[in-house]
């Protein structure tokens, strides 16, 4: 004879597994979600535009400065731990006012301000107005920034 106390256990049971399962996958897309979200919404928001070009921090050592931050170029940007600088970082390593980028004749020339852990432009120590191009990374302290031109 059929029982159908046990059939009907046995589907509620089956109902009860798939709708575990059902709630599992929709938990971790759920998750997913709220996580893509604000990874997006972490993103550092975009310097404004400048005619000359930004540097964009690449490495920031230990400073808490996020990767990616931007700062807009003027004619003549000083780089440096003062909050008076045009490119300010807090970088206990960096002199107060550490380096210099200032566009001369249709291009970019770094000078070290007399800092006392130096300024290096590729890897390079700057000891004397040296060219900077498009792409080339600056290293002040611990923080590497690269030259994005316009």
């Amino acid at each position: 004879m059929f029982d159908f106390a046990n059939l009907s256990i046995g589907v509620i049971l089956l109902m009860l597994r798939v709708a575990v399962v059902f709630l599992l996958y929709f938990f971790l897309w759920q998750v997913l979600r709220v996580v893509a979200r604000d990874v997006r919404s972490g993103a550092p928001a975009p310097a404004p535009a400048s005619p000359y070009g930004q540097l964009v921090v690449v490495a920031a050592g230990q400073t808490g400065i996020p990767v990616g931050k931007a700062f807009p170029l003027s004619p003549h940007t000083v780089i440096g731990r003062s909050t008076d600088v045009d490119v300010s970082l807090n970088d206990s390593f960096l002199s107060i006012d550490h380096a210099r980028l200032e566009w001369r004749n249709g291009v970019w020339m770094l000078e070290d301000l007399n800092s006392t852990n130096g300024t290096y432009l590729n890897g390079f120590e700057v000891s004397a107005s040296t060219e900077v191009h498009d792409g080339d990374v600056i290293r002040v302290g611990r923080v590497e920034l690269k030259l994005i031109a316009p």
